[in-house]
């Protein structure tokens, strides 16, 4: 009876030690881990022709979402003390940047490498880890024409593709400024001009892409030459570009938002919605991952689609505003808001007391359907299932609120 009682006692004891024992360790582990030094991103520029005080910062952008982190947002809200190591201002045509880092940010985003200089709305496509250094370079106040040089590869890659299309449009671009010399400028001739300016940039880097592997940087431009091409409204450059998707996407990489995007602007013209169409019916999925349909309710009601992404400030200061009209009007009115963000980073976002749907590709199945260019989008459409406006901004739907 001793000897079992003793057992009884010991075993614990030896229990408790190996826990302890465990977490000693593993708290030491996850100290030693966050002591681990990271090198910051260090940012040199010197530039000419911007006058001095003029803000400089840096934007990253998260793979596969829609999201790009300003510094003066989200990043600094949780580390207040990084703020004057990510936000600069030009003195004597130069600035200093640096992106540090603790061990859970760069944990948290470790495959950020695309970062954005901003000077004045416009951006420069910087790609670094950390470690890197990079030298800036250039004059004018459009950072767009600048130079980032750095022994990162990525960057480099993304330099040989600003170089070539830079050399292909100089002959259209002389013209432009010819057309803009004029004593008597001609608005229609340098329309004409921009256009065509825009189709050489479109068929000159589907020629060179063929020849380049798929990375980040080819990512990032399919997005942007498909954006163009959505504008010229041009169906052999949409085919053309179509084929770089087949010949060169990885499966794997379908999901990123630089891709799905660019799927978006390549729908066909012909088959984009437009006020007085009838709206047509997409399935969706809510964050159970039930399927749904929007017949659910256009055809019966008012539906008002919302289409949001999470770095989209605007879509988030109006809710509280639809979510008071939905609590008045929810009988005749129903509201759907529908993510532009990959359905990792859509779980993140606050839930609403509305319909808050994905289409488990980033909205580009029936945001793509509408001649949008930014969040917030809306498009109201009538009890008898058609459009009957679609607008950008908060501002018109205030004011269809006011209608009730």
């Amino acid at each position: 009876m001793i000897r079992t009682m003793t057992k009884l006692f010991v075993l614990p004891l030896l229990l408790f030690a190996t826990l302890s024992s465990w977490a000693q360790s593993h708290n030491t582990s996850v100290e030693n881990k966050q002591r681990i030094p990271i090198k910051p991103i260090v940012v040199e520029g010197e530039v000419t022709g911007v006058p001095d005080g003029t803000p400089v910062d840096i934007c990253f952008r998260v793979r596969k979402t829609n999201l790009f982190r300003n510094p003066e947002l989200k990043f600094l809200a949780d580390n207040p003390s990084t703020k004057a190591t990510m936000v600069d201002t030009i003195r004597n045509g130069k600035f200093h940047l640096e992106k540090k880092f603790v061990y859970k940010d760069f944990e948290d985003n470790e495959d950020n490498v695309e970062y954005y200089l901003v000077v004045n709305g416009n951006s420069l496509n910087i790609y670094a880890t950390p470690g890197t250094n990079i030298k800036v370079t250039g004059q004018g106040q459009n950072c767009h024409d600048w130079h980032a040089e750095s022994n990162n590869p990525l960057q480099k890659e993304y330099n040989e593709y600003a170089t070539y299309i830079s050399n292909k449009l100089i002959p259209i671009n002389k013209k432009i400024q010819e057309a803009y010399d004029e004593d008597d400028v001609d608005d229609e001739l340098i329309e004409k001009l921009q256009k065509e300016k825009r189709s050489i940039h479109v068929s000159s880097m589907i020629d060179f892409m063929k020849n380049k592997d798929f990375n980040t940087v080819f990512a990032e431009e399919l997005r942007r030459i498909s954006l163009m091409t959505n504008k010229l409204h041009d169906q052999q450059l949409s085919d053309r570009i179509r084929n770089l998707f087949t010949e060169k996407v990885p499966a794997d990489y379908l999901d990123d938002s630089n891709i799905n995007e660019a799927k978006g602007f390549l729908i066909p013209s012909s088959e984009h919605l437009h006020i007085g169409d009838k709206m047509k019916d997409f399935t969706l999925y809510d964050r159970e991952n039930k399927e749904h349909k929007l017949s659910e309710y256009v055809g019966k009601k008012i539906v008002i689609l919302q289409f949001s992404t999470k770095a989209c400030g605007p879509c988030h200061a109006i809710r509280p505003t639809i979510e008071n009209f939905y609590a008045k009007h929810k009988d005749e009115v129903e509201i759907i808001t529908i993510s532009c963000d990959d359905e990792k980073t859509w779980k993140t976002e606050q839930k609403v007391n509305w319909c808050d749907w994905n289409d488990h590709a980033s909205g580009s199945t029936i945001r793509g359907k509408f001649d949008m260019l930014g969040y917030p989008y809306y498009v109201i459409i009538r009890p008898d299932g058609v459009i009957s406006s679609t607008f950008p901004g908060n501002k018109e739907l205030l004011d269809y609120f006011k209608t009730f």
